[in-house]
């Protein structure tokens, strides 16, 4: 995966695979996340132009907690909290469950906001409004997931997110190494939400990057 996006002229790349709930993506456990912390440390030590930073999607559980403690997302570059279980709760309590992970200091952005699937699964019911006002409040960034199933959040928020000081990461969602090309239709869903370059995250500089994920 590194090597596909130093080709595609990335100057970086986040891995954040499943933590342990999402037991049907052999999600991760606290040991052998710890491993692989391990391995991107080694493989960053031998690259000299890019970087790879260490995350994980951490299942927002049924009650708002999430999947990992805070002494393990400590460890990591960054962490992506996303729904993955019990979506059909009721508005209300889907609100609280997410504004309630997105509240977590540890918590870099919120994946995937709605969780629905293009012609395969309706949205979750969510107050997009109070999840926009919460992540300006957090300073929680929010996924443009731009998965051909996804391209969640959707379009028609963007403008007010980004009226609201809100910061957007357009994430590939990439599970192998042919899914990079959906970045560009991330782009253009972007520019369709009325985006600039400065409203999304990724389009920092390595150094700034870090900066970011350091503050």
């Amino acid at each position: 995966m590194a090597g596909e996006a130093r080709e595609l002229g990335l100057d970086y790349l986040g891995i954040a695979d499943h933590s342990k709930s999402s037991f049907q993506a052999n999600g991760l456990n606290e040991e052998r996340l710890g491993e692989q912390i391990e391995l991107i440390a080694k493989l960053n030590s031998q690259l000299d132009d890019f970087h790879v930073f260490t995350g994980s999607e951490v299942d927002i559980l049924k009650d708002g907690r999430l999947d990992f403690s805070d002494d393990v997302l400590a460890k990591l570059d960054y962490v992506v909290a996303s729904v993955h279980n019990a979506m059909n709760q009721d508005e209300d309590e889907m609100t609280k469950r997410v504004i309630r992970a997105m509240e977590n200091e540890y918590v870099t952005m919120l994946g995937h906001p709605t969780g629905r699937l293009l012609l395969q699964r309706e949205p979750s019911k969510i107050s997009l409004d109070k999840i926009i006002d919460c992540a300006a409040r957090t300073g929680t960034w929010i996924e443009l997931n731009c998965s051909t199933w996804r391209m969640d959040l959707d379009w028609r928020w963007w403008h007010r997110a980004r009226d609201k000081g809100v910061k957007c990461a357009i994430n590939p969602d990439a599970h192998r190494v042919s899914q990079f090309a959906t970045l560009r239709h991330g782009v253009t869903m972007a520019r369709k939400g009325w985006l600039r370059r400065e409203d999304v995250v990724n389009t920092l500089s390595l150094n700034a990057i870090k900066r970011e994920l350091a503050r």
